[in-house]
């Protein structure tokens, strides 16, 4: 049965049902972005107010910064790294000392940052120090995945710009999906100058589905680009 690492968000965890049930998902490292996963073991003091479990863990696992452990841990079990970028879009949170913590939905809801003392400083996503940082951490991060001699592949399919029940120009936090994909060229121009397999799916392809579990945003799609995903990720392991 083929295993699957997915480092990154429900764009690649909701490919997985149209592998088929043969596929394996041998670890699921969400909402941690590279620059925290790079960095040292951080520290937020308080208690979190998210009632999820998998919140909750997410949380806790980007401040421990624990993606070079499971990397080792799910080695053994995993046939093919699957990576996207949509967790970078808010940028990181610097707690000093050169430690960092993903800005995310769910670290909002967790109440976190108002427990500190000071609120730590935002490096936005798509800033010159935002993208410098996270150049250096994608690096190691794909050393560590080349390292253990899987294939590897990213994710790339554009946010859309409509949904297929009509509606046109979607946004998301006040940015049309357009600008979010000119934000996001440069990070993928990066991964393709270090030689990554990068899969990009363009407007042709790409919509929005009004009716996708998670509800309707740029990043939730219509099945052909599953489809499209998910052909990627088996060409990737033959």
């Amino acid at each position: 049965m083929p295993g699957m690492f997915i480092y990154g968000s429900c764009v690649s965890r909701d490919t997985k049902p149209y592998l088929g049930d043969d596929w394996t998902i041998s670890d699921y490292v969400a909402r941690q972005g590279m620059i925290s996963a790079a960095s040292p073991r951080a520290v937020l003091r308080g208690e979190s107010a998210l009632k999820s479990k998998f919140q909750n863990q997410c949380v806790r696992n980007d401040i421990r910064s624990t993606l070079f452990s499971a990397i080792e841990a799910a080695t053994p079990k995993t046939d093919v790294f699957v990576l996207d970028l949509v967790d970078e879009r808010l940028g990181v949170y610097d707690l000093g000392n050169g430690t960092y913590v993903t800005q995310t939905w769910e670290l909002e809801e967790s109440k976190l940052l108002q427990q500190q003392q000071a609120k730590p400083r935002l490096i936005p996503f798509a800033s010159d120090e935002h993208y410098q940082l996270w150049t250096k951490a994608a690096d190691v991060v794909l050393e560590r995945m080349k390292a253990t001699g899987r294939p590897l592949i990213v994710l790339s399919p554009e946010w859309s710009e409509t949904a297929d029940n009509g509606q046109e120009k979607l946004q998301y936090r006040g940015y049309f999906s357009s600008t979010w994909n000119k934000l996001y060229a440069p990070y993928f121009d990066h991964l393709r100058s270090r030689g990554c397999n990068v899969l990009s799916v363009g407007q042709d392809t790409v919509k929005a589905a009004a009716g996708h579990q998670w509800g309707l945003a740029p990043y939730h799609y219509v099945d052909a680009v599953y489809h499209r995903m998910r052909d990627a990720i088996t060409a990737a392991i033959k």
